[in-house]
């Protein structure tokens, strides 16, 4: 439903708004776009990972190591 077109949209944010049921929106989209829908909508509905902060850590500290890839030579 991210395409150009407005009421696929405007059907979707309805939903999402509890403001079609799963019946109307099946009706005006089709059963295979209204179970995506369904299921975006759960996900969104879902609580957020609860991911820790991540650490100030230096992952390229130490000695750097360059590598030739060959990218100078033709094949």
């Amino acid at each position: 439903m991210s395409g150009g077109e407005p009421l696929p949209k405007t059907i979707a944010t309805t939903y999402y708004n509890a403001g079609l049921t799963v019946d109307q929106l099946t009706v005006l989209v089709g059963a295979k776009s209204a179970k995506r829908l369904g299921l975006l909508k759960a996900d969104l509905e879902d609580d957020p990972l609860d991911l820790a902060a991540p650490d100030d850590v230096d992952i390229y500290e130490g000695d750097v190591t360059t590598v030739d890839t060959g990218a100078d030579v033709d094949c």
